[in-house]
């Protein structure tokens, strides 16, 4: 239970509903009482999440219907053979055929954009079609995106400038190991844009009145109540009248880079996090978009055959958190989650399904909203 109400006159009136989950599941630590120092590995910062929650506000996407099949061991998640996703080729493979007309003229966007997703569409030409006239071109302009950024980033006045360019930087490094190196470096950028107290960026001031609760707040901006908390720095969910938020305007984007096992949360132009993952075994995760559906507190586990075990048990091989992608007529049952695993991130481990330490998955699941869009590639 908790109670997201407005306290008046020093009292508090609190509104708490609950909520019973069970559509896929997880097991693993239970929730920190406190996260307010980042992960500097995991290059985030300033999250509080706390003890003892079991249920969350009601989702703003559909549930998925039960029974969809979760990772098992030694069968997973989102297997092909149960959705209907076909097998992917090994990882790393170059993509065959034409650049595809979502990634023509990426050139001239990167140049014209200050999108992070138009440097990315510069890596996809170089990473997926190495051999094309295209790619050439996209490592050219990569190079002079990244040196170009790196020198307003050393001249940027404000941490939220450079935090915008650094990001720019971070996307316009195609080889792994440079770009994770500047995770420590960014996370700091994001406690100060972001966490810090009167920082301004991506964000409007909203003066609580009669009858506000964060859910209700959260409902009407098109955001999740526990960004709220972590860009205002709550420790409980209760507000009162007259109590001055910030509320975030922008939206929380993922890209994942499936060749890397990295995890990458955007929130509007500027990096928020990044995480090491595991992906599908035989390259089973689908390269494709999708949004984020229902999140799932400590849920429990509907296994492949069929059984349900419950959150905690041994049999639930899950971690702390379930964040279900919405299904498409391709693909069903996929999402982000903990794992028992966590000596498997890094790997191909899973059938499809997105794996993340439990510490840090609890981490990123205040962060994302639903209806986040979340882009797999290679």
């Amino acid at each position: 239970m908790f109670s997201t109400g407005t306290r008046r006159r020093g009292r508090s009136k609190s509104r708490g509903r609950s909520r019973k989950r069970g559509r896929k599941g997880g097991s693993g630590a239970g929730v920190k009482a406190l996260v307010v120092a980042g992960v500097a590995a995991g290059g985030w910062l300033g999250v509080q999440a706390w003890r003892g929650e079991t249920t969350a506000p009601p989702p703003l996407s559909a549930t998925p219907a039960a029974g969809l099949v979760g990772e098992a061991a030694p069968q997973a998640e989102g297997t092909p053979e149960a959705t209907g996703a076909p097998a992917a080729s090994p990882i790393g493979q170059r993509i065959e055929g034409p650049v595809p007309a979502e990634l023509r003229g990426a050139v001239a966007r990167a140049q014209q954009s200050r999108d992070p997703m138009a440097i990315n569409d510069l890596r996809r030409l170089v990473v997926e079609h190495p051999s094309s006239p295209e790619a050439e071109q996209a490592q050219q302009a990569l190079t002079t995106v990244r040196e170009t950024a790196q020198r307003r980033a050393q001249a940027a006045k404000s941490p939220a400038d450079a935090l915008r360019e650094w990001t720019r930087v971070y996307f316009a490094t195609v080889e792994a190991g440079p770009r994770k190196a500047l995770r420590p470096q960014l996370a700091k950028l994001v406690k100060a844009a972001f966490y810090a107290k009167g920082a301004t960026t991506n964000v409007a001031p909203y003066t609580v009145k009669s009858g506000d609760s964060l859910a209700r707040i959260a409902k009407r901006q098109g955001t999740d109540y526990r960004l709220i908390k972590a860009l205002n720095g709550l420790t409980r969910d209760t507000i009162r009248i007259g109590q001055k938020l910030r509320i975030p305007q922008a939206k929380v984007r993922i890209v994942i880079f499936k060749n890397d096992f990295e995890l990458i949360a955007l929130f509007g132009d500027h990096y928020l996090c990044s995480h090491d993952v595991a992906t599908g075994k035989e390259d089973r995760t689908p390269e494709a978009s999708f949004v984020i559906g229902n999140k799932i507190v400590k849920p429990d586990w509907y296994a492949p055959d069929g059984k349900k075990y419950k959150y905690g048990t041994e049999q639930n091989i899950l971690g702390t958190r379930w964040m279900a992608f919405e299904n498409t007529p391709e693909h069903q049952g996929f999402g982000i989650h903990g794992t028992k695993f966590p000596e498997s991130i890094g790997t191909e481990a899973s059938m499809g399904c997105l794996r993340m330490r439990n510490e840090e998955v609890e981490v990123l699941f205040e962060l994302i909203p639903p209806g986040t869009t979340v882009r797999i590639q290679r």
